[in-house]
């Protein structure tokens, strides 16, 4: 497992190496904070890359091919997810269809407060 740690760590620090370092919207530099690591494996790193200026987001997947040169894929994301943890909560799971959605927001008392949303929501 430590091993397995130990690449994943190499990886993430190769990857910052080649990573964008300017946001494509509006040119501000990244910061090591900027990345969040949604998912590992011996193969490849998802992670999400939101700028701290514009909060333009990117999901990228860096593939870690046996001969130690890396390739990586970005593709940009519009989604109201903001923290890295609800980000890997909701990440792989199948989309909500819109009649789950107008069943769900039919039952939801009008007097609900954005707290006690928000309380419902985290407990899904």
């Amino acid at each position: 497992m430590n091993n397995n740690l130990s690449n994943q760590q190499k990886l993430i620090r190769n990857f910052l190496a080649v990573a964008p370092k300017h946001c494509d919207n509006c040119g501000g530099k990244y910061q090591e904070s900027d990345f969040q690591v949604i998912k590992t494996s011996p193969v490849n790193l998802v992670l999400h890359l939101k700028c701290h200026i514009c909060n333009n987001s990117y999901m990228l997947n860096v593939l870690n091919p046996m001969n130690g040169m890396i390739g990586a894929q970005r593709t940009p994301i519009n989604i109201d997810l903001q923290t890295e943890k609800e980000i890997k909560k909701f990440a792989g799971q199948e989309a909500v269809n819109k009649n789950e959605a107008i069943d769900m927001f039919s039952q939801l008392d009008e007097q609900l407060t954005q707290n006690e949303l928000e309380k419902l929501l985290e407990n899904l």
